[in-house]
């Protein structure tokens, strides 16, 4: 069942809020044509029916943003990273995960640019995984 961000803002009751539906928006002004779901109690974003994208919302100083590649492939720890960011907003956490965290809605704000070129990045190269 797939739910939308605007859905899923209506419950939530959280002092992020405007935070969060500014990078919510962000994302969908970037890729319009990425379908939601909701996974993990949070917005997820998926490229041609795979996940690429969840929001982390679990600590409360905090909002970030999950980069995978769904199920698969296999993540390699020690591998290379998937590509080199020259964002410099990425906290790679495998060869094919990686986070983007903000921990307030002025930081975010500032590299909201940065953020929708990072996002737009990450579908163009893991569009093929």
């Amino acid at each position: 069942m797939s739910t939308t961000h605007q859905e899923f803002l209506t419950k939530f009751e959280d002092e992020r809020k405007p935070f969060v539906e500014a990078i919510l928006n962000a994302i969908t002004e970037e890729f319009p044509t990425l379908t939601e779901t909701i996974k993990w109690n949070a917005p997820t974003f998926c490229y041609d029916g795979k996940d690429r994208m969840t929001l982390m919302l679990h600590k409360k100083d905090r909002v970030g943003l999950i980069l995978h590649t769904g199920a698969r492939p296999k993540e390699d720890k020690k591998a290379a990273h998937l590509y080199i960011d020259d964002t410099e907003l990425l906290d790679w956490n495998s060869n094919i995960r990686a986070t983007i965290t903000f921990f307030d809605l002025t930081d975010f704000i500032s590299k909201k640019n940065l953020f929708k070129k990072a996002v737009k990045r990450w579908i163009d190269e893991t569009k093929d995984l």
